[in-house]
């Protein structure tokens, strides 16, 4: 993936983007670092959750702020009742629910949290965009 980005980058000939290496939970990137963090249904992905929000939020400068698309449960499904409806690699089984989501956001700094349906995606299971903002102090 990072050669086929190097190679779309050389071809449009933008200079000023940087393709660097890394997994979702340990983000190659210094502390304080980017102003926006964007996700398209990768978080679900991620057996450890709490470290990848716990590095959105270590890499944000103050103020920066997330826009997440992912797939999230209703509150009363359980962890099984979610597997039931997909699979992990549909990011459906590995969803958090809104409660999980906004528990997990507000837990590593995250304020004004919000979780917005966007429609089903299964029974119970819904797509939706994730939106927070670390605090500027």
């Amino acid at each position: 993936m990072l050669e086929l980005a190097e190679a779309s980058r050389a071809r449009a000939d933008v200079g000023n983007v940087e393709f660097v290496k890394g997994t979702i939970e340990d983000v190659p990137l210094p502390d304080d670092s980017v102003d926006v963090v964007i996700s398209n249904c990768v978080i679900n992905l991620s057996t450890d959750k709490p470290a990848v929000l716990a590095e959105m939020f270590r890499v944000l400068t103050a103020g920066g702020r997330i826009g997440i698309a992912d797939v999230v449960a209703d509150d009363e499904l359980s962890p099984e009742q979610r597997a039931e409806r997909g699979s992990y690699v549909g990011c459906i089984a590995g969803a958090l629910s809104t409660s999980e989501y906004l528990d997990g956001l507000a837990a590593v700094g995250f304020t004004d949290a919000s979780v917005e349906f966007t429609h089903e995606a299964a029974a119970g299971m819904h797509a939706a965009i994730i939106r927070a903002t670390k605090p500027t102090d």
